[in-house]
């Protein structure tokens, strides 16, 4: 059974969305390219952003809104790398950089980059529940199903609450049931795999048998022959020893002499 996700795309692209502003609230200042985003010109942020950032005195902040300026144009790949990029500079919110970085290489359909990131995002802060819900989400993809149980779980011990549950909930039941399906596939396949091996080696035992009794059989014949052979042989030796001898009277020797009888 393929488990499919659409469902849950939704909430993936909101929380990408939703995360970038709560850090900006607490910002001492706000520059052009943070308030281009606001204003939903996420293109025209992008000039200011990049100067910003390349002018070497950069708010943290300013790195998660160029991941997500390049998000909502659709440059993904420059997406990906502002995010990363902003990863490795002191201050910046590590667990948003890294959330939002899984979601540039989901959209990228880059599986294991994107999972990898979720886990950072989780490392970074185990109380933030969003990388959990789309790890599992990947997880899925890369038909890690018992994995993905566990991620879903995990959301919801932190989001108990969450508006999804239910999805979850039955997406969880349906993961189950398919791992419960393909534990009694192996199983079968297991036992079958047995039953085959046993009766493969019936048959090499029997095939053994019958060759170790035609060999015996051969041996045997070869020996009956052999005796056969020598029986005759013996026989021919001992005609042979006694043609130049005979007890018959007419081939007696005989010898000349001189009579004194007249």
């Amino acid at each position: 059974m393929r488990i499919k996700l659409n469902r849950f795309r939704p909430l993936i692209f909101s929380l990408v969305f939703a995360a970038v502003f709560a850090p900006a609230l607490f910002a001492q200042e706000k520059r052009e390219g943070m308030k281009l985003f606001e204003q939903n010109k996420p293109a025209e942020a992008i000039a200011f952003l990049e100067a910003d950032i390349a002018s070497g005195n950069p708010l943290p902040e300013e790195y998660n809104y160029l991941g997500l300026s390049y998000y909502q144009i659709g440059n993904y790949e420059k997406s990906a790398e502002a995010f990363k990029k902003g990863t490795s500079v002191g201050g910046t919110n590590k667990k948003l950089l890294y959330f939002n970085l899984g979601n540039s290489y989901f959209a990228l359909q880059k599986w294991q980059e994107a999972l990898d990131s979720y886990a950072m995002s989780s490392v970074a802060d185990s109380a933030y529940a969003a990388p959990l819900l789309n790890k599992a989400n990947v997880e899925i993809k890369l038909d890690k199903l018992a994995e993905a149980v566990g991620d879903y779980k995990r959301f919801l011990v932190l989001r108990p609450d969450d508006e999804q549950r239910p999805k979850i909930e039955r997406i969880i039941a349906l993961i189950e049931g398919e791992l419960a399906a393909r534990a009694e596939r192996d199983r079968l396949a297991a036992e079958e795999a047995e039953r085959i091996k046993k009766e493969e080696e019936r048959l090499a035992q029997e095939k053994a048998e019958r060759e170790r009794l035609a060999a015996q059989q051969r041996a045997e014949e070869e020996e009956r022959r052999r005796k056969m052979l020598e029986e005759i042989a013996g026989s021919l030796r001992e005609g042979g020893e006694t043609t130049n001898m005979s007890a018959d009277a007419e081939e007696s020797m005989g010898y000349d002499y001189d009579s004194d009888i007249d």
